[in-house]
């Protein structure tokens, strides 16, 4: 029986009691990884590096020139859904589209003999951006600035191909020796790009009202769920992020409730960066908040743009823009594989039905990548979305009655008060009513009334109890619900019911014919 190494999973005869190749002791049997030892295309499989929902990233050599790969899988599971495996052709397609040196290659697109499809990857060795940011620590723009510009330049060239990232953040980030010099940029994952009408490549359609992304990066427009609204613009404020990042030591809305981050996003000023790490430039941040603008018109209009107004701080500060040069740890660092640092849970479950996914899958938000994804499903399905046009009937129906046949136009002097609406969980039912206005909505939403006006809220969502609040909207301010799941009957209740409700089924049949039924 053949020995397994457990670090590099080669197989060596049984005579053999070390690897010859890092010396750790053999273990007897065959390895546990099904994957380890087959051959894909020309190249071996030696190893796992990283496994999420929806497939795994190995590690391959060619026998013959021992060159390195890593090799993406999709599960099994999911290989005959259309639109997954259209997603995940949709991230090498992208990447080829681009071609730009600052991005991940990818090398070959197949499928095994079994119909799993894969895809080859160069293999990446150095670093994560995140192992640079660490909390509470900022990075000096003499250290950040180079890495900064390299993004820029990369997320450029997709944006003219009309390809926008919609994941940016550092664990998205590689960082590699390249011609002596550490540092170099190359930026991965392009699992759930929003490919833009008019590419080169057919666009995967993302369903309106799903939210996709890393929440602690999310745009405004992301956080909305409006997909048709995104844009280039998009990762710029998700740059402005991880700018403020790296500058601070501190994310700009770093609370832990999914709907705070969102409402951070939506609604709040970000923190003047300069408060919580006095030596930022002033030129610095003031670039980071137009980067973090809320309305994309407000912002830098493209990666150019913010490349060339980084370059002028730079400039103006006697900053470099060349990369240091690596020295001899740089050299021998351990590899970065290619899409994932480490092995990670496939996914936990949050308030709201959505999911946090650690290379999982939502839905029709499917993404390839493997990113940490946050997918809520405000149309989870035909029930919630005719629930949801329902309400909006019903509202619709309620303003016929409350406001005139023409009703008055808004005097210039009245305020508008903005008003965010989030619940826990999220995807609940709101039917908001106030003066001669009414809206139906699901959380998360903003919605925009008269100042001072009372507006009631009422909350709805299946298994849960209903709830409702009336609010004056005297100034900006979140209206949050929290929802008691329904206590469910027990068996033996429901089995109760259920002979009550056939015994009375029966007594009505035994009626006379002649009553009339109402439906």
């Amino acid at each position: 029986m053949p020995r397994t190494c457990p670090e590099c999973q080669r197989e060596f005869e049984e005579s053999v009691l070390r690897c010859p190749e890092d010396g750790a002791p053999l273990a007897a049997g065959a390895p546990a990884d099904e994957m380890i030892g087959r051959t894909v295309g020309s190249y071996r499989i030696r190893s796992l590096l990283g496994e999420g929902g929806m497939g795994a990233v190995y590690l391959a050599e060619h026998p013959s020139i021992g060159s390195r790969v890593a090799i993406k899988f999709l599960h099994r599971q999911f290989a005959a859904d259309k639109k997954i495996v259209e997603r995940f052709h949709n991230e090498a397609r992208a990447v080829n589209v681009i071609g730009h040196d600052n991005i991940l290659k990818i090398l070959d697109l197949d499928v095994t003999p079994d119909g799993r499809p894969y895809f080859i990857m160069e293999y990446l060795q150095g670093r994560l951006l995140q192992d640079l940011v660490a909390p509470g620590q900022p990075l000096p723009l003499q250290v950040s600035g180079p890495i900064l510009l390299q993004i820029c330049e990369a997320l450029q060239a997709a944006h003219e191909r009309r390809i926008v990232h919609r994941d940016l953040k550092p664990g998205n980030v590689h960082l590699t020796v390249h011609r002596g010099r550490k540092n170099f940029v190359k930026l991965v994952d392009f699992g759930i790009a929003r490919v833009e009408e008019g590419a080169t490549l057919s666009p995967v359609k993302t369903r309106t009202g799903m939210v996709l992304g890393t929440p602690a990066y999310m745009s405004p427009e992301q956080a909305r769920g409006r997909s048709e609204r995104i844009d280039g613009r998009s990762d710029v404020y998700s740059l402005g992020c991880l700018m403020f990042q790296m500058a601070t030591g501190s994310l700009p809305f770093p609370e832990a409730d999914f709907g705070e981050i969102l409402v951070g996003h939506l609604q709040l000023p970000p923190p003047r960066p300069r408060k919580l790490a006095p030596g930022i430039p002033e030129q610095y941040e003031a670039l980071i908040l137009k980067c973090l603008e809320k309305r994309p018109e407000d912002r830098f209009q493209s990666m150019r743009e913010v490349h060339g107004a980084l370059g002028q701080v730079m400039d103006r500060l006697g900053i470099s823009r060349e990369l240091p040069l690596a020295d001899a740890t740089d050299l021998t660092s351990s590899p970065a594989p290619a899409v994932f640092p480490r092995r990670r849970r496939a996914a936990t479950r949050v308030a709201g039905g959505g999911w946090w996914l650690g290379g999982g899958v939502g839905a029709l938000a499917i993404a390839s990548g493997f990113a940490v994804l946050v997918v809520q499903q405000v149309d989870d399905n035909r029930r919630q979305a005719r629930a949801a046009q329902e309400a909006a009937e019903r509202m619709a129906l309620a303003a016929k009655v409350v406001r005139p046949a023409q009703p008055e136009p808004l005097r210039l002097e009245e305020e508008l008060i903005q008003l965010s609406v989030v619940s826990d969980p999220l995807g609940a039912i709101v039917e908001a009513v106030w003066g001669s206005g009414a809206k139906a909505a699901v959380t998360p939403f903003e919605l925009s009334v008269p100042k001072n006006a009372s507006v009631h809220f009422a909350f709805s969502k299946r298994d849960f109890l209903s709830w409702a609040t009336d609010v004056v909207a005297d100034a900006p301010k979140v209206v949050r619900a929290s929802l008691q799941a329904r206590a469910r009957p027990a068996p033996a209740r429901r089995a109760a019911k259920a002979e009550e409700k056939k015994s009375r089924r029966a007594a009505a049949e035994m009626k006379d014919d002649t009553i009339p039924v109402e439906f």
